[in-house]
């Protein structure tokens, strides 16, 4: 390939990958939103989870703790009817011994069950919390999903044209310049073909070395090298020369 057809050809791939770069912008955000939803979504199904298997466990302990009380508040109410049948003065010291460590047990499984009801209550609160965080996180990514759909379908021709522009461009080089000007176009934004301006590089304006410029016996030649500037690694070209 000529050495203006290559220029040529590379400044319409560069314009190709910025008109994609432009398409994508539109709903890249939103992707972003989309994807910063999904993982905050995932982390409070997460700690859902966990509250519920937390909500089982107390349950069940709160379940046993009540067992445990109702037997305890019998052993009282028996104990209790039993103390006027007690006469021996043994009796009744060891009768007292007894009712004062079942009323210690009990304020001891009383304290500990109502802990455990008001934690429960506590995490019955926050999971409904939850629950409307995830619904509402649910109904936001539902929202994004529909635009993002809306725009990719009314994108979906332009930019299969210039998917399929591109390929026909990079088919005209070898494997390694694509390659590598594919690596460029990604590191550099969509800017890799630059102007020579009053001997300066148009895209970081870096004053360049004569022998860069007004290289004008290169114009009809074959298979030569575009330079690139030093500083920013654009390919130079003289819009006098190259004008398209």
């Amino acid at each position: 390939m000529e050495h203006l057809d290559r220029t040529k050809a590379m400044i319409a791939w560069q314009d190709l990958y910025r008109t994609q770069r432009n398409i994508l912008a539109t709903y890249e955000e939103e992707e972003k939103k989309l994807d910063k939803l999904y993982i905050e979504l995932n982390h409070n199904k997460k700690v859902k989870d966990d509250f519920l298997n937390q909500k089982d466990a107390l349950e069940a302990k709160i379940l046993a703790e009540n067992t445990k009380l109702e037997y305890i508040i019998n052993q009282i109410a028996s104990m209790e009817s039993e103390r006027d049948n007690l006469k021996m003065a043994r009796q009744i010291k060891s009768w007292e011994k007894d009712m004062e460590k079942h009323i210690q047990d009990r304020e001891v499984v009383e304290a500990q069950y109502f802990y455990d009801k008001s934690k429960l209550g506590d995490i019955n609160q926050y999971l409904e919390e939850l629950n409307e965080k995830i619904t509402n996180t649910q109904s936001e990514i539902l929202h994004i999903e529909e635009i993002l759909n809306s725009v990719k379908a009314q994108t979906a021709g332009e930019r299969q044209q210039i998917e399929t522009q591109i390929k026909e461009i990079a088919s005209k080089f070898d494997t390694h310049f694509v390659e590598y000007f594919e690596r460029l176009l990604l590191k550099n934004k969509g800017a890799v073909m630059s102007l020579i301006e009053k001997d300066a590089c148009s895209e970081c304006n870096i004053q360049l070395p004569s022998s860069f410029c007004g290289g004008r016996e290169m114009q009809d030649k074959e298979d030569a090298s575009l330079l690139q500037c030093p500083n920013c690694f654009c390919y130079l070209y003289d819009l006098e020369i190259y004008e398209y």
